[in-house]
Formats: structure tokens, C-alpha cells, sequence
């Protein structure tokens, strides 16, 4: 249980300082990222555990593979929807200084 909580806070400050260094953070909001870090790490932990990694001498591995995505998944979350949302707020501003 001690791993769970843990990961958990890990993948919350994971998530946080990617959306802080991130140069588009304005265009979405600030629990975007840390949302997607934490349900990434969380169903890697427990995919980890139903697969029966909880042996002694292996037990760090079910915490250190859940940081380790936990850490890459906002980071591959970010350029799409960064992308996306500055091009679909650059659309809009253009459509309502037209009217």
C-alpha cells in the first residue's frame, strides 16, 4: 500500500512539473497533465500487481516502472494537446474578430 501512495504523489509532482514547463500550458488547464500522469501510473501499478510483480527481492520494480510512466505519459500528452488547443484557439480569436 506504501507503493501506492507513493506512486500516487509521484505522478501528481511528475505531472505538475511538466505542466509547468510546458510553453502551452495556456491553452489547456493545470490538472490536465497531473490527471493524465496519475491514471497512467495508477494502471501501470496495478497491471504490475495483477501480474503478480510483488516478490521481495523484485518489489522495486512495481513502483520504479510506474514513476518512469508517469513521468513520460504527460510528456507525450502535452505536444498533441498543446498543439491542438492553440490551433483551436487561434481559429476561434480570428472567427470572432471577423464579426
Amino acid at each position: 500500500m506504501l507503493s501506492l501512495i507513493l506512486v500516487t504523489l509521484t505522478a501528481v509532482a511528475a505531472g505538475f512539473a511538466v505542466w509547468a514547463a510546458d510553453r502551452r500550458r495556456a491553452f489547456y488547464g493545470a490538472l490536465l497533465l497531473p490527471g493524465i500522469s496519475v491514471c497512467a501510473a495508477l494502471i501501470t501499478w496495478l497491471v504490475l500487481r495483477a501480474a503478480g510483480v510483488t516478490a521481495f527481492e523484485a518489489d522495486w520494480i512495481g513502483w520504479a516502472i510506474p514513476v518512469a510512466v508517469s513521468i513520460l505519459a504527460p510528456l507525450v500528452a502535452a505536444v498533441p494537446i498543446g498543439r491542438s488547443r492553440a490551433k483551436a484557439d487561434t481559429e476561434e480569436k480570428e472567427r470572432i474578430l471577423r464579426l
